[in-house]
């Protein structure tokens, strides 16, 4: 659960995007196949998959984190969590194939320090194998290599929007029109408290969203994918 709040929270991109494309993303394509080998499947991108298991865990410890903090999670909220946490899970996976498009590299080096500095993996602040071998067991129900080989995925991704971001530089002038807009609009009380630097990271994240957003419009006409809506209910039903 800890390494799994900690890596949705390393990026900034996370909750805008949930948010821009919540609705639109999910339902996309709208081909069923009756093959076995889509078995437990509830999402498919291309030639991967995206396991009803893997979801399942996913809002799972998400769910447990918000009861954790005293938040009510009922059945509409469960539901509302595991379509939302798909529509993570799938922009996940079409920026990593985009991130192997461009030619971004995880090292085995980078994914080491990103899972020794995993607090969950530790033991007296110190990396631990025996707790990393028995948490992503616990956890994640996975063996380390699909651990490993989900991260490694996650990394990418991440590296990307990061990319993107330090591409949406705004124009001075454009951050300058801005401000003075933004201070003219505002109540007296407020206008003090606003910055140019602060309106300018305003104005880069919300075009590099826009960019993310273009990017998947893009590669979700060009690659094939599926979601199967009926069997995101029902695994909520089996959970």
């Amino acid at each position: 659960m800890i390494s799994f709040l900690r890596r949705h929270q390393k990026s900034i991109f996370v909750a805008t995007i949930s948010v821009f494309l919540s609705g639109s993303f999910v339902g996309l394509g709208g081909v069923w196949f009756t093959s076995r080998d889509n078995d437990g499947v509830v999402a498919r991108i291309g030639g991967n998959k995206i396991p009803a298991q893997r979801l399942l865990l996913r809002v799972n410890n998400y769910a447990d984190a918000l009861r954790a903090k005293g938040t009510d999670v009922d059945d509409a909220m469960m539901a509302r969590l595991r379509r939302e946490m798909l529509n993570d899970m799938m922009i996940e996976e079409m920026l990593a194939l985009k991130a192997d498009e461009l030619g971004l590299k995880v090292t085995n080096d980078e994914l080491s320090r990103d899972i020794r500095a995993t607090p969950a993996f530790q033991r007296g602040g110190q990396f631990d194998q025996d707790a990393y071998f028995q948490q992503v067991r616990a956890m994640f129900r996975e063996t380390p290599q699909e651990y490993e080989r989900s991260r490694r995925k996650s990394i990418k991704s991440g590296r990307l929007k990061q990319l993107l971001y330090r591409t949406a530089k705004v124009p001075n002038s454009e951050v300058e029109a801005a401000y003075a807009q933004a201070v003219k609009s505002a109540p007296k009380k407020d206008a003090a408290k606003i910055t140019k630097e602060g309106v300018s990271q305003s104005l880069q994240q919300q075009r590099a969203v826009e960019l993310i957003n273009h990017c998947l419009r893009q590669m979700s006409s060009q690659i094939e994918h599926q979601v199967f809506l009926d069997r995101i209910e029902g695994a909520g039903a089996a959970s």
